[in-house]
C-alpha cells in the first residue's frame, strides 16, 4: 500500500450548532510526490469539511488536514452516533485510494417557546385559552402545565398528564378558566394569571417558559339585561296610563249609561270628585314646575351606572410614563379628579427599548393587567364594556425592571422605561 491515513479520535462528540475538530494524519509510502484529495461519506458529509481540501506531499513524508464537523441546531439533527468516513484519493495512483473511519456522536439539546391565545379574554363564566407548545430541541420532550393568579380567585382546567411534543413539532392544549366565585352586578372585574409550561428531559436542561393572560370577569345581571328590564318597566305604564287614560273612562261611560235614573246622582257625584282629583293633580304639576324653575332638580344618578356615558362626558385621554433602574421599580399615576367618574376604554402599553422586566396596571389599587417585558414592544388592551374609576382612585403604572434593553439606534440603555397610554370619558 502506498497511502495510508487514520483519524485522531475514534469518537467524536458535538453539539448541534457548535463545530468539532479531528486531525486525519496521510503517509505517502509511495516513490512519486502524491497529491491527494478528501471526500467525506455518509450524512455528515452535509456539514463536514477538510481543511485544507488538498494535500501534496513528498515521498516517504506525512501529512495532516483537519475535519470540520459543524452539524447544524436544527430539529432534523436526531441524538445518536453516526459513523464519520473520510476516503483519501491519490492524484497519481488512485486504485490506492483509503477510506479511514471514526464515529461521530451528537448530543443532545432541548430549545422550548410557548404562546398563550388569546391573551385576555372575557366573560361572565368560563373562557377558553390555548397555549402552543413548540419543541425546537432535537429529541422529544414532555411538558407539564400549571395555572396561578395572585388572588386566588380563578380555577384552570389543565390536564391531568403532561404533553408529550416530538423534536420540530407542536403541541396545542385548550386550558378553560373560570372565576370561583359569580360576579352577580356591578363593573367587570379583570384577573391576571399565569400559565407555566415545564419541560422535562432526561438529556438536557430545559427552562420553564412563563405566559402572562387576563381573564375579565363580566357581571351576570349587565348593561344589555338592565336595558331590557327598564323597557319592560316603561311598557307597563304606559298600559297603566292606557287604562287609566282611555279605557276606564269609556266603560264609566259604558255603565252610567246602562244604569237606571236611581243611581245618576252618584256618578254625578264621582264625576265632581274625578274633577277634584284632576284639580288636585294639576295643582300638583304646577307645584312641581314651579320647584323646577327655582333650580330644584331630582337627585342625580350614581357615577359610572347607566349603559353608557351621559351626553356631557368629556373625551380623555393620558399618557403615564416610568423608568427605573435595574433591580428597583418605577410609578407613575392619574388620580380621577373630585366630582369625577373615569371610563376607562382603551389601553396602549408601551416597551420601547426592549427592555427586561414587569409592567403592571392597576386601577385603585387592584392590579389590571402584569405583562412582562419582553413579550411584546407595543400591545393595546380595548373593553367593550367600561372599567368604570370613580373620584379619587388611580390608574397606576408600574415598571419593575429586570434588564435594560437597547433604543433603536443608540447604545445600551442604563434604565428599563415603559408608558401607558389610557383613554376613555370623564363624566
Amino acid at each position: 500500500m502506498t497511502t495510508s491515513a487514520h483519524l485522531d479520535a475514534a469518537s467524536v462528540p458535538v453539539l448541534p450548532g457548535e463545530q468539532a475538530r479531528v486531525v486525519l494524519d496521510v503517509r505517502n509510502s509511495s516513490s512519486i510526490v502524491e497529491a491527494y484529495t478528501f471526500e467525506v461519506l455518509g450524512a455528515p458529509a452535509a456539514w463536514t469539511v477538510v481543511e485544507p481540501p488538498s494535500l501534496s506531499l513528498n515521498p516517504g513524508t506525512a501529512g495532516q488536514v483537519t475535519v470540520v464537523v459543524s452539524p447544524p441546531r436544527d430539529s432534523t439533527v436526531p441524538p445518536g452516533e453516526l459513523p464519520l468516513a473520510v476516503r483519501v484519493l491519490p492524484q497519481e495512483l488512485a486504485e490506492f485510494a483509503t477510506v479511514p473511519e471514526g464515529t461521530l456522536r451528537i448530543l443532545p439539546y432541548a430549545e422550548v417557546t410557548a404562546e398563550l391565545s388569546p391573551q385576555m379574554a372575557q366573560s361572565r363564566g368560563r373562557a377558553r385559552y390555548q397555549v402552543a407548545v413548540d419543541n425546537r430541541g432535537n429529541h422529544p420532550l414532555t411538558v407539564g402545565l400549571r395555572g396561578t393568579d395572585r388572588s386566588q380567585a380563578l380555577a384552570f382546567g389543565l390536564p391531568k398528564a403532561p404533553v408529550t411534543v416530538e423534536p420540530g413539532r407542536a403541541a396545542f392544549v385548550q386550558v378553560p378558566v373560570r372565576a370561583k366565585k359569580r360576579l352577580w352586578r356591578g363593573v367587570a372585574v379583570p384577573h391576571a394569571f399565569q400559565l407555566t409550561a415545564t419541560p422535562a428531559s432526561q438529556q438536557a436542561v430545559v427552562e420553564p417558559v412563563v405566559l402572562d393572560g387576563t381573564f375579565v370577569q363580566q357581571p351576570v345581571i349587565g348593561s344589555t339585561l338592565l336595558r331590557a328590564v327598564a323597557a319592560l318597566v316603561a311598557i307597563a305604564l304606559a298600559l297603566v296610563a292606557i287604562w287609566y287614560g282611555l279605557l276606564k273612562p269609556a266603560v264609566r261611560t259604558a255603565a252610567k249609561e246602562a244604569v237606571k235614573d236611581p243611581v245618576a246622582t252618584a256618578a254625578s257625584q264621582a264625576a265632581s270628585a274625578n274633577q277634584k282629583a284632576d284639580d288636585a293633580k294639576n295643582a300638583a304639576n304646577g307645584a312641581e314646575q314651579a320647584a323646577k324653575s327655582v333650580g330644584a332638580t331630582p337627585s342625580p344618578m350614581k357615577p359610572g351606572e347607566g349603559p353608557e356615558a351621559p351626553p356631557n362626558a368629556l373625551l380623555f385621554s393620558t399618557r403615564l410614563a416610568a423608568s427605573a433602574a435595574a433591580g428597583s421599580d418605577g410609578t407613575a399615576n392619574y388620580p380621577v379628579p373630585p366630582g369625577k367618574t373615569l371610563r376607562l376604554t382603551d389601553l396602549v402599553l408601551e416597551n420601547p427599548q426592549g427592555d427586561s422586566g414587569t409592567v403592571t396596571i392597576a386601577v385603585g389599587g387592584k392590579t389590571l393587567l402584569s405583562p412582562a417585558l419582553e413579550n411584546f414592544r407595543e400591545q393595546d388592551f380595548h373593553w367593550a364594556s367600561a372599567i368604570l374609576v370613580p373620584e379619587g382612585d388611580k390608574v397606576t403604572i408600574t415598571l419593575t425592571c429586570r434588564t435594560p434593553g437597547t433604543p433603536p439606534g443608540s447604545g445600551a440603555a442604563t434604565q428599563c422605561a415603559s408608558a401607558a397610554l389610557i383613554s376613555g370619558t370623564l363624566e
